[in-house]
């Protein structure tokens, strides 16, 4: 069943775009959604990552977040993940719906990739049970923003880490768009969701914020000490979110009229960031994955700013190991007076 058609999504460029900067991504620069399709499957499994294999035992490929992982696997390794481990058969008179892929577990995916396909949804899902995966950031967060959201299944099967479910009757909702990149109106639609419930239009967005990732394994500001003496002139505040519960982390974001940070998952939060808020994003040149922080901020109609580092290594910025940046003092400086002075003049 078709779903919802694809769409030409043209990026406004970052407010301080600098001519031929980014042309290693000029790619980004407009991009096409995906048509978002229902399948229906009898008789199925789906396993802890929402990789979907039909009665038969094969692979339904539109399921996975990177199919060319999957063609890269031996022969030997799908026998044994799938064949023959055991599988637990699910109850026949339920419908069960599958939306979730092997990156959903983290803040932005949730946020970015799986709220988006519900949201198409939300009127049917109290037909649906959903399945998830049994990771902690889902059950002690995803299911609260599912909450928030008013995205109520009928109720929810997990399953866990290692594990097969089988079920009789499933329906699976196809991705909106490639993962890092941003479907416009639908992640508008998550933030209109929340504006019903949690943020509040009356609470003034006057804080500026730092996002610290002194905790984290990698992606580290290596001469944070320095950035953050400069923003406390200022007038920034040094905040952690992995230190704050999510009704804290949105209602902080809420009231933010500027936030920085390395690139990582605290920039998710601009979703709970008011229109015409702004974001600066500490990145590396010239290698780099994806936009998916610029994207996010621009299609909330926010104003978007980077900032390259000097990075540590050849490695990328994105997942684990991202290399860690030093970050220019001085461009910095110039880079945050530009961002107060045009927030002055919204």
């Amino acid at each position: 069943m078709f779903l919802y058609p694809s769409q030409q999504i043209n990026r406004k460029l970052p407010e301080n775009y600098q001519h031929g900067e980014l042309d290693f991504c000029k790619t980004e620069f407009s991009y096409n959604t995906h048509n978002v399709e229902l399948l229906t499957f009898k008789n199925c499994y789906v396993n802890f990552f929402g990789n979907l294999y039909t009665s038969a035992l094969k692979l339904v490929e539109v399921s996975l977040v990177a199919p060319s992982i999957f063609r890269n696997r031996s022969w030997f390794r799908f026998l044994k993940k799938v064949i023959i481990k055991p599988k637990r058969k699910l109850a026949n008179d339920e419908k069960y719906l599958l939306a979730f892929d092997q990156w959903s577990n983290n803040h932005y995916h949730w946020i970015n990739d799986y709220l988006p396909r519900l949201t198409l949804l939300a009127s049917e899902l109290q037909n649906y049970t959903l399945l998830l995966p049994d990771e902690p950031y889902i059950r002690n967060v995803g299911v609260k923003l599912l909450d928030y959201l008013n995205l109520k299944p009928r109720r929810i099967e997990w399953i866990g880490r290692g594990k097969f479910v089988k079920a009789p009757d499933l329906t699976l909702i196809t991705s909106v768009v490639l993962s890092g990149q941003v479907h416009d109106e639908l992640i508008k639609q998550v933030q209109n969701r929340l504006s019903d419930t949690l943020l509040s239009g009356n609470l003034n967005a006057s804080r500026r914020i730092y996002i610290s990732r002194t905790k984290a394994s990698n992606r580290k500001v290596l001469n944070e000490a320095e950035v953050i003496s400069l923003l406390k002139e200022y007038d920034f505040e040094v905040v952690a979110f992995e230190d704050l519960s999510i009704e804290q982390q949105i209602q902080l974001a809420n009231t933010t009229s500027v936030m920085i940070s390395m690139h990582g998952a605290g920039l998710t939060n601009a979703i709970f960031m008011k229109k015409n808020t702004a974001v600066l994003e500490f990145r590396r040149d010239k290698v780099y994955h994806n936009q998916c922080y610029w994207h996010l901020s621009a299609a909330l109609g926010q104003k978007y700013y980077y900032l390259f580092g000097q990075p540590d290594s050849d490695n990328v910025i994105e997942g684990a190991p991202g290399c860690n940046l030093t970050i220019p003092l001085s461009k910095l400086r110039l880079t945050v007076e530009q961002m107060l002075k045009d927030q002055q003049t919204n």
